[in-house]
């Protein structure tokens, strides 16, 4: 079900038996990277992200930057999710920036353009019930264009999550490693606590599953040499259907093991 993808990728389900535990035990992760190749759209996942923390408490707040896709795809997505987007951006709870229609609406583009969402960041006062989600860095940097482009997105980045660190806030990066320089994906790896990996499937298009979801954690550990370690990769397989996601074990009856 779709619970099991939130769970395999350390974040609290809204409704469920644990959600209410004291932190740091059931605290999401402070920067979680989902890193998708050419084939797959983890949109998906980042909808599911969006919707499960505003369900949990209605003090939560998300911010999102579509680079990728548009607001409306996003509000579309959280109503299969049984999620009413627009009233949650009626109440503030839910803040959709439209990168793309800024960039083709001509109101702003290279530099200027990490600074509108850096300006955004500072408006809404992240805080620890803050999410802030980036849709995508790989768009983001295509869009600043010439040689520069990675050094910007880097910045971008140091910049985005510097005010988060005091505030405790929370942050979903996602990125095209098909399309990403090899010098960011290293940077942006290094950040994350956790590291969700989407790919196809290896033996081509499948009726049955859309894809392979491989997720890296970061070692829970007090001794700060060992905090780089990661614990063993968890792979599922997933299917994503109109109102909810399928998981998969690699091997389950019914699935072939691809």
């Amino acid at each position: 079900m779709a619970w099991d993808i939130l769970s395999v990728c350390g974040w609290p389900i809204a409704g469920s038996r644990n959600d209410h535990q004291t932190p740091p035990q059931q605290a999401p992760p402070r920067v979680t990277l989902v890193q998708e190749q050419s084939g797959v759209d983890g949109a998906f996942l980042l909808a599911m992200l969006l919707t499960n923390h505003l369900k949990r408490s209605g003090d939560n707040r998300v911010l999102l930057f579509a680079a990728h896709h548009n607001a409306a795809h996003y509000t579309a997505a959280c109503q299969k999710l049984t999620f009413n987007a627009a009233s949650a951006i009626q109440s503030g709870q839910l803040r959709i920036v439209d990168v793309l229609a800024a960039v083709y609406g001509g109101a702003t583009a290279g530099p200027a353009l990490l600074q509108l969402i850096s300006d955004r960041v500072a408006e809404a006062g992240p805080t620890s019930t803050t999410l802030i989600i980036v849709d995508d860095l790989t768009c983001l940097g295509a869009m600043m264009g010439g040689g520069s482009s990675e050094n910007a997105v880097i910045d971008f980045v140091e910049r985005l999550l510097l005010p988060l660190q005091p505030a405790a806030a929370h942050c979903v990066l996602k990125v095209n490693v098909s399309e990403c320089y090899e010098r960011l994906c290293t940077f942006l790896a290094d950040l994350a606590e956790v590291i969700v990996g989407l790919g196809p499937l290896p033996s081509g298009a499948s009726h049955e599953l859309d894809g392979i979801l491989t997720v890296y954690r970061r070692q829970s550990t007090s001794y700060p040499l060992l905090g780089a370690l990661r614990e063993p990769a968890k792979t599922l397989l997933y299917k994503v259907h109109d109102r909810l996601v399928r998981t998969y074990v690699p091997g389950e009856v019914g699935i072939k093991n691809l």
